[in-house]
């Protein structure tokens, strides 16, 4: 695979064409394209050397909260899952974070997402399941943790 880089707003279609797949649901606006275009620099790609997505991350560094990075969606290939690739978008934007003044990073998992869950925890995050968080019946998992997330970086 390529290095990680900041995303672009040209990524957009090649995430959207395979977004609903690797999630296995729609995702609609949560992947909209304005993350993309207005947020892109604080994401992450990752790709094969023939362009196609491998994994992204998409996130920002908290206006109302400097100290936090936030994490609003990261998607991986579910061919690459468990072989580092999503462990590697979160350390690369943590760190970019870190760089900008932030000491902590957030992401949410959904009750019904165990392999997120898991991600999350094997990451070092920890964080209550809030009722509701999204609204009525949209609970989430609230995952922190502080920075850096230790393990190989950007290289």
């Amino acid at each position: 695979m390529l290095p990680p880089r900041p995303l672009t707003g040209d990524d957009f279609a090649l995430a959207r064409a395979v977004a609903e797949a690797w999630f296995g649901h729609p995702v609609g606006l949560t992947l909209h394209r304005l993350f993309f275009d207005q947020l892109g620099p604080d994401g992450v790609w990752i790709a094969y050397p023939d362009g196609r997505p491998a994994g992204f991350l998409l996130g920002l560094v908290s206006l109302s909260e400097p100290d936090l990075a936030y994490v609003h969606l990261h998607a991986v290939n579910p061919d690459l899952r468990g072989q580092g690739v999503g462990a590697t978008l979160y350390r690369w934007f943590g760190e970019r974070a870190a760089e900008r003044g932030c000491t902590r990073i957030r992401g949410l998992a959904a009750p019904h997402r165990e392999e997120s869950i898991a991600f999350h925890r094997a990451l070092g995050f920890d964080g209550p399941l809030v009722a509701d968080y999204l609204g009525p019946g949209e609970d989430r998992f609230v995952f922190e943790r502080a920075l850096p997330i230790p393990g190989p970086g950007r290289g």
